[in-house]
């Protein structure tokens, strides 16, 4: 007994209310289907030789244990790794040959730099055996197997007989064992076979070793149903937004041999409301002679909740089937929204209102298990944080999510695109009248089925970026196909290609700012920086919204620190090597700065990427590749989340969300770097798809020095903000001339509590008297004349650009940006290194303010330069300024750096100073602030250089 006392009667009654709405809620859900769970022990074979089948082994007893659900792997079964192991995905890079490699090529400790490496591994089939007991009262049921996961291929056997193969890489493999199974005890086998059974396409990320493995096992729920031979064998619920209503189609199933005559009924309920408010009952008198689909317009209410991404509201549909007697015989129930996902000319819209897609990809990388979860508060952990970083949008690439991923996209409000499972390229390709162009239609049907209720699912395409000279016909027509079957959701071919007339959206990889093979030909490396290119010139060539395909690929250096969190089947054995080899060339104590500053420079490229695309007139919205990062394909770290989905030290999720968010201010600057005589303009605009329009609430904005006094500050006023992006807000203007010391100011532009968001821009003196002192010599050769002065106790400062040897750094290109994607996979593209390293503090920054990482004032510094490799130097010269190499290669790249040279002092550099400094402001401060610190005491090298080292630089 429990005793309460209540003082306020109100109290009372509301907890009554809400204990008595549960109670009715408990008692009118349906009862559950009679279910034996298959979680737990099972035995297991392995059958590497696949002879299984052939020698019966269904009829063996097997002598091994292992735990379902579960994978082969993480239980210890398997092979290690070594020169043998057969990968699924392509291997690229020269592994096999490469000198460096060697010591990772050892039988005892096998290591691969390309993707994060599985402790053991199996490709082939392996037998799975339970003895299972099965109650008197299921002899007039129907009987079925469920087997969530699987990874692949499954053939299923009872008591010695077959049942049947299933290969769905997406749905539930179902099996109707009615008459196979018998009263008491019975023995079942499933044969599960992980090969490549339909090409899908090695790199696929549903089968791909790239990222989860190309595991064995079934790793979700695993159980036998009982279900009346009368029964609901499916339910669809299509919503009808505009006139709230929701036809339900549901399927029933006679297993009886005669007619059955009876009722069903219909009720809708709430989901999420305290009390779980329930629509009214709808009855329908059923016959059903052996099947039958059942349609019923069912009204939601004259104001439905809808569900989107502020306000997912959620449905439940409970379904009763009684007889003639008014015997409940059957129920069933699933959950759905009432939402409408369509598009009007080149905007994506829910419920009639705008929005924006700001995306980003699954591609399967779950390094604890090497398998997906299927478990919804792991989905819910990842949607929750990809909502902080102002993402709302979620592609599974070449992969279709378990039910609980959909569960909780449901929840968390995220719009999902998925894929029927293949990248048909890299030796697969559709419409060529292989097995895969039917296994398309099939699968797409049986996810479709599984998941189509779901109001997250919102678009769908066959995959990625395909192959085959019939490809843009076979879409053509499977586009088509789904757009005529089922509206609940938006159909294009692929993503990345073809772009065909059918599809209602496309994903193309042409609106971003660095493109596969662009190189330092890209915007961010080929234009000095400003913010005002954007991708309409694309955009409007479509009639139909256009979404950014795998934006950004930006890479940041390895945090080894990292290392510890894998402690599941994958391992960080690439990190090893790439640590090892940081090691050896004397700078793993850089480890933590290298990964630091190269962060900053990810994040500064990943907010000029959102920005275009939020700057961009009529788009849709982008695709990020990746908010965390992708551990295969040669190892591409290019998240600013590790792929825990745990945050990096560089940025927070607060950070990014103020350039990634449904309400985010912009900023139109012609250029960044300024002079004291010139007057800084800018246009503030505003990208706003929010959760409610915005009326008479000014924009503030403000400019600050790097200590935080605000310069000046202002307000812009906009009656009426509606849901768009490109909105211009208004102009700002600031003379520069009272800015006497070269410095960096930060513009802000904040919209009350909506959004804030911030643009450095750089102001350098306009008239710049440079050193002019005997002191200091200036060459580009190490002649017999510099040499002497040298050994006089002269300062030399040596510029090598453009002298480089091939070998010494002249083959490393150098852009503003890191490196994309990562050099193995992208056969080298530039560029080559991944920003800049220094010591603010330094005394040769004196008249250079500068962060010890890359902002854009370093861009017409890098922009052309060499970088030299000193790895043959001496490890105590250190460099100046430090290129942040290729985790590739870690090579110890330098701009710049100092040494005593016998009596004398030099300092070497390959920026190139000899370029027109008048134009280029930065590099001409660089200069000024190299000169004037070489000619004042601190310049003072601890260590010497050897001129002979300095020679083998050049050509």
């Amino acid at each position: 007994i429990i005793r309460i006392k209540f003082n306020d009667m109100r109290l009372f009654q509301l907890l009554f209310l809400f204990v008595l709405s549960i109670l009715l809620m408990h008692c009118s859900k349906a009862p559950e289907k009679e279910k034996i769970s298959l979680r737990g022990e099972w035995k297991v074979r392995l059958d590497s030789l696949d002879v299984g089948i052939k020698n019966r082994w269904y009829r063996d007893n097997f002598s091994q244990s292992l735990k379902l659900p579960g994978s082969l792997q993480e239980q210890g079964y398997g092979n290690d790794i070594d020169s043998s192991t057969s990968w699924t995905g392509t291997v690229k890079g020269n592994f096999h040959q490469d000198p460096k490699y060697k010591e990772y090529r050892q039988e005892d400790d096998y290591k691969v730099p390309f993707w994060l490496n599985p402790e053991k591994h199996y490709k082939g089939a392996a037998w799975y055996q339970k003895k299972v007991n099965i109650p008197e009262n299921w002899t007039e049921k129907q009987v079925k197997l469920i087997l969530e996961r699987p990874h692949w291929e499954t053939t299923v056997f009872v008591n010695g007989e077959k049942t049947g193969v299933r290969n769905s890489l997406s749905a539930p493999h179902e099996y109707d064992l009615t008459g196979y199974l018998t009263p008491g005890e019975n023995h079942l086998t499933i044969r599960v076979d992980n090969r490549l059974v339909i090409n899908v396409g090695k790199n696929s990320h549903s089968v791909t070793d790239h990222t989860q493995s190309n595991w064995n096992g079934i790793t979700g729920d695993i159980f036998l149903k009982a279900e009346p031979l009368v029964h609901i064998e499916d339910m669809q619920i299509y919503p009808d937004v505009q006139n709230d209503m929701a036809t339900v189609e549901v399927r029933l199933n006679n297993e009886t041999g005669k007619r059955y005559e009876g009722q069903m009924t219909f009720q809708a309920q709430t989901e999420q409301a305290m009390f779980g408010h329930k629509l009214e009952e709808v009855h329908r008198d059923i016959r059903v002679d052996s099947s039958r689909t059942v349609r019923v317009d069912y009204f939601m209410g004259d104001d439905p909740l809808l569900w989107s991404e502020f306000d997912p509201n959620l449905y439940s549909m409970q379904v009763r089937l009684r007889n003639t007697d008014n015997e409940q015989v059957g129920a069933d129930s699933v959950i759905f929204g009432m939402r409408e996902f369509t598009t009007k000319e080149t905007r994506f819209v829910i419920n009639h209102r705008p929005t924006y897609l700001r995306g980003t990809l699954e591609c399967a990388i779950f390094p604890d298990t090497g398998y997906p979860p299927t478990d919804t508060a792991s989905w819910g952990r990842i949607f929750r944080t990809i909502k902080k970083h102002g993402v709302n949008h979620m592609r599974f690439h070449s992969w279709c999510p378990p039910e609980a991923a959909f569960t909780a996209a449901d929840k968390a409000g995220i719009y999902l695109q998925v894929e029927v499972a293949s990248w048909a390229n890299q030796g697969a390709e559709l419409g060529s009248g292989l097995p895969v162009d039917q296994w398309i239609y099939e699968e797409s049907n049986r996810i479709v089925e599984e998941y189509g209720n779901h109001p997250s699912f919102c678009m769908m395409a066959y995959g990625n970026e395909p192959a085959g000279e019939n490809q843009q016909k076979y879409l053509t027509e499977f586009v088509e196909y789904w757009k005529n079957k089922d509206s609940r959701r938006l159909y294009t071919s692929a993503s990345g290609w073809p772009l065909i007339e059918a599809s209602q959206f496309h994903v193309a990889p042409q609106p971003r700012i660095q493109g596969w093979g662009e190189e330092l030909n890209s915007v961010i490396n080929r234009e000095p920086p400003h913010t005002t290119f954007n991708h309409e010139d694309f955009v409007s060539e479509y009639d139909k919204p256009v979404i950014g395909h795998e934006i950004g690929q930006w890479c940041v250096y390895p945090n080894f620190d990292e290392m510890k969190k894998y402690t599941g089947v994958l391992k960080p054995k690439n990190f090893e090597i790439f640590r090892d080899m940081l090691k050896d060339n004397h700078m793993l104590d850089k480890a933590e700065k290298f990964h630091m500053a190269s962060g900053k420079l990810q994040a500064l490229c990943y907010k000029a990427d959102i920005e275009a695309a939020l700057r961009t007139p009529g788009f849709a919205g982008f695709q990020l590749l990746d908010l965390h990062d992708f551990p295969g394909q040669g190892t591409a770290l290019v998240g600013v989340l590790d792929p825990f989905w745990e945050s990096k030290p560089y940025i927070s999720p607060q950070e990014y969300s103020r350039f990634c968010g449904p309400t985010v201010p912009l900023a139109k600057l012609s250029k960044r770097i300024y002079r004291n005589s010139e007057t800084f303009e800018a246009t503030i605009e505003l990208a706003h798809f929010g959760s409610s329009l915005l009326i008479n609430i000014p924009m503030n904005w403000k400019i600050e020095d790097s200590t935080g006094k605000i310069l000046q500050k202002g307000e812009l006023q906009k009656k009426g903000i509606p849901y768009d992006n490109s909105q211009k807000i208004g102009d700002i203007r600031f003379d520069l001339k009272e800015i006497e010391k070269p410095q960096k100011l930060t513009l802000t532009a904040t919209l009350s509590e909506f959004g804030s968001n911030s643009w450095d821009f750089w102001v350098y003196p306009d008239q710049l008297d440079m050193p002019d002192s005997d002191d200091v010599i200036v060459a580009t050769e190490l002649t017999s004349q510099v040499r002497q002065r040298l050994s006089q106790g002269m300062k030399v400062l040596l510029i090598l650009h453009n002298k480089i040897k091939d070998d010494k750094g002249g083959n490393v290109k150098v852009g503003f940006s890191p490196i994309f994607w990562n050099t193995v996979w992208t056969d080298n593209q530039a560029p080559h290194t991944m920003g800049i390293l220094c010591e603010p503090e330094h005394p040769l920054f004196n008249a250079f303010p500068t962060e010890y990482h890359s902002n854009w004032q370093w861009w017409d510094i890098v922009t052309g330069a060499q970088v030299m490799n000193m790895e043959d130097f001496p490890p105590q010269i250190d460099p100046l300024i430090q290129s942040i190499p290729d985790y590739h290669k870690n090579r110890n790249l330098a701009f710049a750096f100092e040494g005593k040279a016998g009596e004398g002092k030099i300092l070497v550099t390959s920026i190139d100073f000899t370029k027109d400094l008048e134009e280029n402001l930065a590099s001409r401060q660089l200069y000024y602030s190299m000169l004037n610190y070489m000619e004042s005491e601190d310049f003072s090298p601890e260590h010497t250089v050897s001129l002979n080292d300095i020679e083998t630089l050049r050509e």
